[in-house]
């Protein structure tokens, strides 16, 4: 007589969403696959080594997808590894820092500044006039103020970026003069997304992205514009005259609208109401969607291509 086959075990995979989510209900069987590899089964230090080699946008965009992959980006070990890795000459108590080198005179030396031990990363860099603004990824603006001190002989010395304060939270990007000369950075423009109490009779409020333009030299905010909370910006710069300076702003969608102000009566204690239009360009082509832009005094270049735009944004090897 034959033997009677036993049918051996079938083995169920398991489907995650994430690496933190357990199975998906309703998962079904499959014949002949081994059981799914979870990235939370490697050591942390394995993880936080393969993610120190991607690009810092790349790492910040992974720390979004889940609540695992938020955590082990934000680990320091990770910054700590790209940090050696853009800057491979800095020794390891100087991982979490910022340097300035002035290239006039004589001695081109490195100097340390003050860091902003609680700023995720550091995503934009603006020198003015006398300060120095810095804009992370979580949204903070952090002002580097110079100051004079004493030095190590006694005497007193100008210092670059020697204390700082959080100028504020919830910034999407900032722009000032765009003229290289840093004595035409009057005003420093922000924009940001503001909660907005909502209309009468309903509950609740709303968010608003607006535009509040802060004095560099002392950080005073001296005027603010909110839009609808239908209007979501992501990007501004400037262009023209003080007196008719023009507001760029980036949707999106890639729509650009502008607006324009007299920066010689910021400072005046009064309010009016501007007008924000559809750019030419997003008017005439509207089919064109436009990924970041960039301007002097008096001309603006818009970047339609991400990958130019990420190329463009990404930190330079050593730099």
């Amino acid at each position: 007589m034959g033997e009677k086959a036993v049918p051996s075990p079938r083995r169920r995979r398991v489907k995650r969403s994430c690496p933190s989510c357990g199975p998906e209900p309703g998962g079904e069987e499959k014949k002949e696959r081994g059981n799914p590899i979870s990235v939370q089964l490697f050591p942390p230090e394995l993880v936080e080594h393969i993610i120190s080699f991607l690009p810092v946008r790349d790492v910040m965009a992974l720390g979004q997808t889940c609540h695992y992959f938020h955590e082990v980006c934000d680990a320091e070990g990770v910054w700590r590894r790209i940090c050696h890795r853009l800057s491979p000459r800095l020794r390891e108590q100087d991982t979490k820092g910022l340097y300035f080198q002035a290239f006039g005179g004589r001695r081109r030396c490195l100097s340390k500044s003050v860091a902003p031990l609680l700023a995720h990363g550091y995503r934009r860099f603006l020198p003015t006039k006398d300060h120095v603004f810095i804009l992370d990824y979580a949204g903070t603006l952090f002002f580097l103020k110079n100051a004079l001190v004493s030095s190590t002989l006694g005497q007193i010395q100008w210092k670059r970026a020697c204390r700082y304060v959080v100028l504020c939270r919830g910034a999407k990007d900032f722009a000032s003069d765009p003229r290289c000369d840093t004595v035409y950075r009057k005003y420093l423009y922000v924009l940001a997304t503001r909660e907005q109490p909502g209309v009468v009779g309903t509950t609740g409020s709303r968010a608003c992205d607006c535009v509040e333009v802060y004095l560099q030299s002392s950080g005073q905010r001296v005027f603010k514009m909110t839009f609808h909370h239908s209007m979501s910006f992501k990007q501004i710069v400037l262009v023209g005259q003080e007196t008719q300076r023009a507001l760029l702003l980036l949707t999106e969608e890639g729509k650009i609208y502008s607006l324009v102000v007299n920066e010689t009566q910021l400072d005046q204690p009064r309010s009016y109401t501007v007008q924000l239009a559809l750019r030419k360009v997003s008017r005439c082509l509207p089919h064109l969607r436009v990924a970041c832009m960039a301007s002097n005094q008096s001309s603006t270049l818009y970047i339609t291509d991400p990958i130019l735009r990420s190329w463009l944004q990404s930190p330079w090897p050593g730099g």
